[in-house]
């Protein structure tokens, strides 16, 4: 099934009810059918997922509705387009133990737009914490992952690894840094 963009130049709003009509008499019919989609995208485009003998039959009874304006048809296809991931790290080192260091990175995020995707603790003191972060100002999204190891008594490590669209991934580095420098660590 190919997917079609329909785009119509429409004179008055009389003429877009008329299309409008075609367009759920079709969206429904198909619904019942389970077979093909039609569904408005804008006020004059449309997006028709039909094999080719149904949108020549829907595009005549367009044609039929439609007085003025010109009706122009595309074949379209999804194109999944990924912005380039910058991967930022840090290395920070707590005075503190692995509890009180998670519980530390727990409030940090929680001030931020995040999701705590996963949190495994491996060996007593060992642990990993998944995060999705949406960074404001439209900047995109990161996930990050720490690492946190305490490596004697007393002192943790965290490898924290934030990996997004290029500024969000900058940004959010420079906000932890920010964060972190009210606190008695050693960031690296």
């Amino acid at each position: 099934m190919t997917t079609h963009i329909i785009v119509m130049d429409s004179a008055d709003d009389t003429e877009k009810k008329r299309v409008r009509y075609v367009i759920d008499k079709w969206r429904e019919e198909y619904k019942r059918k389970r077979k093909g989609k039609i569904g408005e995208v804008k006020a004059i485009v449309v997006k028709a997922d039909l094999d080719e003998g149904e949108v020549s039959d829907f595009l005549e009874e367009l044609y039929s509705k439609v007085s003025a304006g010109s009706v122009e048809t595309y074949k379209a296809e999804i194109e999944r387009i990924e912005p380039e991931k910058r991967v930022e790290s840090l290395k920070v080192t707590f005075k503190d133990d692995l509890k009180s260091v998670e519980k530390l990175i727990s409030f940090i995020f929680s001030k931020k737009n995040t999701i705590l995707r996963e949190h495994r603790y491996l060996r007593d003191n060992f642990s990993e914490m998944e995060y999705g972060v949406y960074m404001r100002k439209g900047k995109g999204g990161v996930n990050v992952k720490i690492v946190l190891r305490e490596e004697q008594v007393g002192e943790t490590t965290a490898d924290i690894r934030l990996e997004g669209a290029e500024e969000a991934s900058k940004s959010l580095k420079d906000e932890l840094i920010e964060d972190l420098s009210y606190f008695n660590v050693k960031v690296e």
